[in-house]
């Protein structure tokens, strides 16, 4: 369910974004795609309370640490769509030609970015991956149909943030029936360590959420930023696509993570386990490579249409860039369900990394990606010194005693 879940998830924002590059094409794509992004990263900060509610169990349901948690999260979602409204306002009575009104439909967004996460943080913890897989595919289903009504109804560029906003209102209320009985729990007492140890997660959790979220996004907003508005929707438009290389590790982490919880437990390596979920990673990206090579154009004509044929040039290429940056995601769960929170941190100085080389040196698409690939690569090896005390290394995970 978890598998099927993530995979309508997957294809319900994929088709999302071709019918938004078919319905505004290139030039008002671009910019949908970018805010869509910088909201994307958002979002990831927001994800990282799922892992640190599902690693919460400990051999019972996290309802009371879920109920304290989700009350704190809905205080702080209305507290941050006024101060983003806010500032919304301000930029636009002192910057000319500032988006006002579009930025204040993007405010919308932040609906479900944290109610969400949490609560399927506490449906994975729990153990009820039916309401789980059933929340991603709420989200998946709505965001493209309501796209679509909303298109239908006059709303134009305004509908795709309208229609994020909405699905994922729509996969917080579904995922919330699952989680019925937890809202109902007394939240858990403020001092109680299970409590602190959830509050002293977060951050790390967070952090490297939020690392893995500009990897992946700030890309999209350089290209609008550094070229023209065709290439920049274009150059969306293959991010679109090639990011769907994530569900592989998505999944993964999603079944592993009470399996690795478990283990560091048990005080046993997990390295097999994350090396596992980096093989089947790259053997999908390297399907998608070998697909797209003699075949990315003709996707890009089928699916968005051929003003952004041009993207399947790009696919091969920001595919393994891809392949290897969802091999970064399994390794940062991996290490902060161990509770070694130093990659999420190294994780985040790269993402720095990343945003100060496209300032400076990313003046097409393939330099962008470019910059991505070498980023991802820094990712894996930095784990591998990480890792290499605690023995907890891909090349670990070969070993037989590392094996249960």
């Amino acid at each position: 369910m978890v598998g099927g879940g993530l995979l309508l998830w997957s294809l319900g924002n994929w088709l999302f974004f071709v019918l938004a590059g078919r319905l505004l094409g290139p030039r008002d794509y671009g910019l949908v795609a970018a805010i869509l992004a910088g909201c994307l990263v958002v979002f990831v900060l927001c994800s990282g309370l799922q892992p640190a509610i599902a690693a919460s169990n400990r051999g019972n349901a996290p309802d009371a640490i879920y109920a304290r948690a989700l009350r704190i999260v809905v205080r702080m979602t209305l507290i941050a769509m006024s101060i983003a409204g806010a500032l919304v306002v301000i930029a636009g009575l002192t910057i000319g030609g500032f988006p006002t009104g579009i930025m204040l439909i993007a405010v919308t967004v932040l609906t479900g970015m944290a109610i969400f996460p949490v609560t399927q943080g506490q449906l994975q913890g729990s153990g009820n991956f039916l309401g789980f897989g059933l929340g991603f595919t709420a989200v998946g289903i709505a965001r493209p149909i309501v796209l679509l009504l909303l298109w239908g109804g006059g709303l134009h560029v305004v509908a795709a943030l309208l229609g994020t906003a909405a699905s994922w209102v729509i996969g917080s209320i579904v995922a919330g029936l699952f989680a019925a009985n937890a809202i109902r729990t007394s939240p858990i007492a403020e001092d109680a360590p299970e409590w602190v140890a959830f509050r002293r997660a977060l951050l790390p959790n967070a952090m490297g959420a939020t690392a893995i979220a500009v990897l992946t996004n700030v890309d999209v907003i350089t290209a609008k930023l550094v070229l023209p508005s065709t290439p920049a929707g274009v150059f969306a438009a293959a991010a679109a696509i090639a990011q769907g290389l994530f569900l592989v590790p998505q999944v993964f982490v999603t079944l592993v993570v009470p399996r690795l919880a478990a283990r560091r437990a048990a005080q046993a390596s997990s390295a097999h386990i994350a090396l596992l979920g980096v093989i089947g990673t790259l053997l999908l990206g390297g399907v998608f490579i070998a697909v797209m090579i003699p075949c990315g154009r003709l996707l890009m004509r089928l699916t968005y249409g051929s003003q952004f044929a041009a993207a399947g040039d790009l696919l091969p290429y920001y595919g393994l860039a891809m392949a290897i940056m969802g091999c970064a995601i399994v390794l940062l769960y991996h290490q902060i369900t161990r509770r070694d929170f130093r990659y999420s941190w190294i994780l985040l100085g790269i993402a720095v990394g990343q945003i100060v080389a496209l300032a400076a040196i990313a003046r097409s698409a393939h330099a962008i990606i470019t910059i991505d690939l070498i980023c991802a690569l820094g990712a894996l090896v930095a784990h591998e010194l990480l890792a290499k005390t605690a023995g907890e290394r891909l090349i670990d995970g070969f070993s037989r005693e590392h094996r249960s």
